[in-house]
């Protein structure tokens, strides 16, 4: 059984993908995460990174998790 102070493995990879340089791979992850909830409400900071992104893409798909994500957290 995983600790609930500990962080998720699966968001932790899904994280460090969001660094990616391969848009398709940054935008995947950030809707990868959005689709976690609240196990990958800790990732909020760093997919708030990609709404700078060149990508719209990943602009757009970055700004659905977050709001989704906020939602999961409320």
């Amino acid at each position: 059984m995983q600790n609930p102070r500990q962080p998720d493995l699966l968001v932790l990879k899904l994280i460090e993908k969001l660094g990616d340089a391969d848009p398709i791979t940054r935008r995947n992850a950030a809707g990868a995460l959005r689709l976690q909830g609240v196990r990958a409400v800790l990732a909020i900071p760093a997919i708030s990174v990609l709404l700078a992104d060149q990508d719209p893409r990943v602009r757009n798909e970055a700004e659905r998790a977050i709001d989704h994500l906020r939602t999961a957290a409320a």
